[in-house]
């Protein structure tokens, strides 16, 4: 395609002198890399407590088990997502209570949370769709109302804010995905970032068999050797990240604003081209909230046949499509299925365009006017 949905960015130069001292230094697995990529994040995000993963999914395994998810416990969480948000919580036992979406933004809706709340709800797992934040604040307060965690999937939005702060400020837990296709990449990988330093605590030992590896390292992040001696109180899990994924991280965050920059002045440049068109509906986000616009999704009228819209962008050399499909459908989910009416419907007139770095104003352009164009043809037949 020549105006691809995802293009992964590496500074390759940089990448490569962090992989090959890694690779010559003959310890690939969790050491002084993955110590300097947590630095590096802990500034970018202005966050203290950030524990580095081998992927999102796992982080939000973690971010589940330390706020007490098991078989006989509920967690509230969005159909609307890839997949890999809600298995966790069955692979733990936890049952899934679906929560509708708000069709105007595509996330979990604060009011649909608050009804499904029960003395069994152990957490509520909101995503920042395409990389614009839920209604962070009003969550929260539910949450903490209730007693019960707000987890916060951040694999769309890493870079996205709240009044001008990291949206890790506005969670108890917030999961980041360094996966192939994401903002920043390290081949695979994530990051989860806790509120409160007990939490935090538990997720640097969940990590690792249950062990705190830090106590492993010397005062270069370097392995010194097991420590076996210590109590395994809580069974872990073998989640850390790696030196290889951490030397491609490390390379990527100094250009971790310029890249979210791009995205947004790409998306403004879209909500600027829709903005008096009745077929086309960009999606609505707190005013308070600066999204990092992973993707740019937009709503098409009712009318028009969405998957023939795609199709022809996608003949265009436009890769438009659906990023996720809902979750509650799937047979794994089948125990937990209700009607959702908010979710099946954003499903239905869900587009999303590509909005990242690799595009010039002259190719959001070019996307937008086709898009347009389509949707013009389409409703008229």
């Amino acid at each position: 395609m020549k105006y691809p949905l995802f293009k992964v960015h590496v500074d390759v130069s940089a990448a490569m002198i962090g992989i090959e001292s890694v690779l010559k230094s003959g310890f690939i697995n969790e050491g002084a890399q993955v110590s300097e990529f947590k630095k590096s994040f802990q500034v970018y995000t202005q966050s203290k407590n950030v524990t580095l993963t081998n992927s999102c999914t796992s982080a939000l395994t973690m971010a589940l088990k330390i706020a007490g998810v098991d078989n006989d416990s509920e967690v509230i969480t969005t159909s609307m997502t890839c997949v890999a948000t809600n298995t966790p919580i069955k692979h733990l036992g936890g049952k899934i209570i679906w929560a509708d979406i708000d069709l105007q933004t595509g996330n979990i809706c604060p009011k649909s949370v608050e009804k499904k709340i029960t003395k069994k709800t152990k957490a509520v797992i909101c995503v920042n769709w395409a990389g614009l934040p839920c209604d962070l604040k009003l969550l929260q307060k539910i949450c903490n109302k209730n007693n019960i965690k707000l987890i916060q999937d951040a694999a769309h939005s890493l870079g996205a804010e709240v009044d001008g702060k990291d949206i890790c400020h506005f969670a108890d837990m917030t999961c980041y995905s360094f996966q192939a296709i994401k903002h920043i990449t390290c081949g695979d990988g994530g990051a989860i970032i806790c509120k409160n330093d007990k939490d935090y605590k538990l997720a640097e030992k969940l990590k690792w068999f249950g062990l705190d590896r830090d106590e492993t390292k010397d005062e270069n992040g370097e392995w010194k050797g097991q420590r076996w001696e210590q109590d395994i109180i809580t069974a872990g899990f073998k989640f850390n990240m790696n030196n290889l994924a951490a030397a491609i991280g490390i390379s990527q965050i100094p250009h971790m604003k310029s890249l979210v920059d791009k995205h947004r002045k790409n998306a403004k440049l879209y909500s600027d081209l829709f903005l008096k068109n009745s077929e086309i509906n960009s999606l609505k986000y707190p005013s308070a909230s600066s999204p990092s616009f992973w993707v740019y999704t937009v709503l098409l009228d009712e009318k028009i046949n969405r998957d023939k819209v795609i199709e022809a962008l996608n003949s265009a050399g436009i890769n438009a499509g659906l990023v996720h499909v809902p979750n509650h459908p799937y047979t794994c989910f089948k125990d937990s299925f209700v009607s959702l009416r908010g979710v099946d419907e954003f499903a239905k007139r869900q587009v999303s365009l590509p909005c990242g770095w690799w595009l010039s104003s002259e190719d959001v352009n070019f996307i937008a006017k086709t898009l347009l164009k389509l949707c013009k043809n389409e409703k008229q037949l």
